[in-house]
């Protein structure tokens, strides 16, 4: 049966740019990076119990698409952040449990920014 997520991999044409895009935008710290005739095709960073990974199109064999979610604690102030470093993101929608924004990584991937409202009473 399946415990945890191991990672989650997102397809990039260029690794380190999208790399460097998560690392300096939502702090993310990479750590598991592996190169091939000195090109990155592959890199990590730890994201709770699971990793992060970008990785090549070639490996991950899909083109850039899909969609994750990360946990915030504080979705206005990280979306205030983005917008300073000039990424475009939707404002947030509010559900009864949590509230969401969403935006476009330079590769395409959706990338979906989630604070939980804590247990339903």
């Amino acid at each position: 049966m399946v415990k945890d997520i191991a990672f989650t991999a997102y397809p990039a044409k260029d690794v380190a740019a999208l790399r460097n895009f998560y690392a300096e935008n939502l702090g993310l710290k990479f750590s598991g990076a592996f190169e091939e005739e000195g090109v990155l095709k592959y890199d990590e960073a730890q994201v709770g119990s699971g990793w992060f990974a970008v990785m090549t199109v070639e490996w991950a064999e899909i083109s850039p698409s899909g969609g994750l979610a990360f946990e915030v604690d504080d979705i206005e102030k990280t979306i205030e952040n983005l917008k300073s470093k000039g990424v475009q993101i939707e404002g947030v929608y509010d559900t009864p449990v949590c509230r969401l924004s969403s935006f476009n990584d330079p590769e395409g991937n959706k990338i979906t920014l989630h604070q939980s409202k804590g247990a339903p009473a």
